[in-house]
């Protein structure tokens, strides 16, 4: 009996972000058509983001809602966001798609470090010292 060997070389510890596309169960035909087409277009062009696409349809004003945003997010109020509003009619949600990534990611480049990054650089700066005191002694 003869047994396949294994490597571990693949499974290296890199942390790889997977973007989803969120699409509500609700959109009507046009929409859900273009969305369709269209799909794995915006499934690429999310994948290697730290955030998700979601796309809704708003019924009483006839408009499909594009929204970036962090899945963590999803309920606060004061969260950080982009929305691309089109018609409902429009097929171009491939660009509207891209439009909504691009301006989220200058609104990510923009946020002030939060409080787990700011303890994390403090701590890591620490560490570094406390090295170079234990180290020269």
């Amino acid at each position: 009996m003869q047994v396949q060997k294994i490597s571990n070389n693949n499974s290296q510890n890199t942390t790889g972000f997977q973007g989803k596309v969120f699409v509500d169960q609700d959109l009507s035909y046009y929409p859900c058509k273009f969305v369709r087409k269209h799909l794995e277009t915006m499934k690429k062009m999310i994948a290697e983001k730290p955030y998700d696409l979601f796309i809704k349809q708003d019924h009483p004003n006839n408009t499909v809602n594009l929204i970036a945003q962090r899945e963590i997010d999803l309920g606060r109020r004061n969260a950080v966001r982009h929305i691309v509003v089109m018609d409902k009619n429009l097929e171009f949600y491939d660009v509207a798609a891209q439009y909504a990534i691009e301006e989220f990611d200058k609104k990510l480049s923009t946020l002030p470090p939060t409080f787990k990054e700011k303890s994390k650089i403090f701590f890591n700066k620490l560490g570094r010292r406390f090295m170079q005191i234990m180290q020269d002694e």
